[in-house]
């Protein structure tokens, strides 16, 4: 029953070694929620919505309900839909009818709003714990590359080195969170975070342009405030999507030092080696340098088949997540190592071959697309068994299952017996 996720794969490996399962039990979760808007705007909403769903708590082991996870992954389906609708119009990541934006900030929206009450959801139901965790950070980092692929139609990005910065910025904040919860044990959200304002702004986005077309972010700053002209040119001569690239990678250069802060502080008061620490940010730089080569050496791929390399990077990037997260959950050492570095560097090499070694490349132009497309159908087979195997793993340790409430309980998740 896909339910319970009972079935492992075939010949599945264990990704949570025995040596460190029993830490699973010990898992506690720490967040930390400084945003202004959170608290006084998005909380008390977000309180009134989860009492809209009923405790759903199984009275009859034969008649299981909805599990918190169950919300989490309708909200994935709807951007999930959206992304659907963007594939279905404009492959090609460029213009809709304006009536799609509208569905996308909608989607968004929803998204969000599921996302915040899951756990809300999983505390009355005494049903909170690692899988919880795992499964909401799994589809926060899915959903990281769908609403990117959709934001790049909204703001008319298209398929343009323009998109490919961005895409690096909006997973480099997600990756750099992800490390930082890895070590310090708690998630930071400032005062500014992109689950909470960042959404909130890109559901502004799909909205303008849902009313205006895309078209609108072509504007210079200098269209709408004339003043940039004088007192500051540069901005002023930046166009409106630009200036969304720029304001990105400055949160992220800000998250970046924020982010090694307070890991150095928390390797230090806990005694532990501080480079291996900080090293961890090393897989998501590296993955950055090697697609550059390869997009540097074959540019057709940015602006004629940009869609399946943003696709595979998307997948590989939540695999990478899901890695953290289980070592997080269990007190394992950090996931330098990526699988889908291997097709990345493959592509990086090919493409590089006249530089290294003098010849052509084995497959470029028109024929580099079905190894794209390759690449992506690779992570989606990767992504799909990590997460299977470790859903199980999960559901085994703690005698539950994944998107229904198996025991009427108390309290949250124990291990079972």
């Amino acid at each position: 029953c896909f339910l319970t996720f009972s079935t492992c794969l075939p010949g599945a490996m264990p990704y949570i070694s025995s040596k460190y399962r029993d830490n699973l039990s010990k898992y506690k979760y720490s967040g930390t929620d400084k945003s202004l808007l959170s608290r006084y705007v998005l909380t008390p909403y977000w309180n009134r919505l989860v009492k809209l769903f009923p405790l759903w708590v199984a009275s009859n082991r034969n008649k299981p309900h909805d599990s918190p996870n169950l919300i989490t992954m309708s909200g994935l389906l709807c951007v999930m839909t959206n992304l659907a609708t963007l594939l279905y119009y404009r492959p090609d990541l460029g213009t809709c009818p304006n009536w799609v934006y509208y569905s996308f900030a909608a989607g968004l929206f929803i998204y969000q709003s599921l996302d915040a009450i899951d756990g809300k959801q999983a505390r009355r139901t005494g049903s909170s714990g690692p899988l919880g965790e795992l499964f909401d950070h799994g589809c926060d980092a899915l959903n990281t590359t769908i609403e990117f692929l959709l934001v790049t139609s909204s703001l008319h990005f298209g398929q343009s080195w323009l998109t490919v910065a961005a895409l690096a910025f909006s997973l480099g904040a997600f990756y750099l969170s992800t490390w930082e919860e890895y070590h310090t044990g708690t998630l930071y959200l400032s005062y500014f975070s992109g689950p909470v304002e960042g959404i909130i702004i890109l559901v502004a986005i799909h909205t303008i342009s849902g009313i205006f077309g895309p078209e609108f972010w072509l504007l210079k700053f200098s269209d709408l405030f004339g003043f940039l002209d004088k007192v500051a040119p540069f901005v002023g001569n930046l166009r409106l999507n630009e200036g969304f690239a720029v304001f990105a990678a400055i949160s992220l250069a800000l998250n970046i030092v924020a982010g090694f802060h307070n890991v150095y502080v928390a390797a230090s008061s806990q005694k532990r080696p501080v480079l291996p620490a900080l090293l961890g940010f090393a897989p998501f730089v590296a993955a950055c340098g090697i697609a550059y080569l390869w997009l540097q050496a074959s540019p057709s791929i940015v602006h004629e088949h940009l869609l399946p390399f943003v696709l595979y990077i998307g997948a590989s990037f939540g695999y990478q997540v899901g890695l953290i997260i289980t070592a997080h959950l269990t007190k394992a050492p950090f996931p330098y190592f990526n699988l889908m570095l291997v097709p990345l560097a493959i592509g990086c090499i090919n493409a590089n071959l006249p530089n290294i070694f003098g010849v052509e490349p084995f497959f470029q132009g028109k024929k580099e697309l079905p190894f794209l497309w390759s690449c992506f159908a690779f992570s989606i087979l990767v992504y799909a068994h990590f997460a299977i195997s470790v859903i199980n793993e999960l559901c085994d340790y703690f005698d539950i299952w994944c998107l229904s409430i198996k025991h009427k309980k108390a309290g949250d998740q124990t291990k079972k017996d």
